[in-house]
């Protein structure tokens, strides 16, 4: 098993539960991606404290913790209106996002 193995599970995790997001875009939904995206947040910062990662590894880290900080940030401002776990729970991209970095991932395997 080599370090990567946290980070890729629960990127697998955040895509299995956005799949269920999509057919039902609810709050109990979109709390099973916050919970992985809080995994990967956590361990992608462990791997930027890493002194052997090489400046192409370490960009693609810092936009996707970009990417984390902005969906963060659009979770708490949508959980606050949520009274129900069964709410719709719809987000919209902020106009400046850094969007999921899809080359990113071809790093981790």
């Amino acid at each position: 098993m080599n370090e990567y193995n946290l980070i890729r599970n629960n990127i697998a995790r955040s895509q299995r539960a956005y799949n269920l997001y999509k057919k039902i875009p609810n709050y109990h939904h979109a709390l099973h991606i916050f919970n992985a995206n809080k995994i990967v947040y956590d361990e992608l910062n462990n791997l930027l404290a890493s002194e052997s990662i090489n400046v192409d590894f370490k960009e693609g880290i810092i936009d996707y913790l970009f990417h984390l900080e902005d969906w963060f940030l659009q979770f708490s401002l949508h959980e606050k209106k949520i009274d129900n776990p069964e709410d719709e729970f719809i987000f919209s991209s902020f106009k400046y996002s850094i969007p999921f970095p899809t080359e990113f991932i071809g790093y981790l395997q």
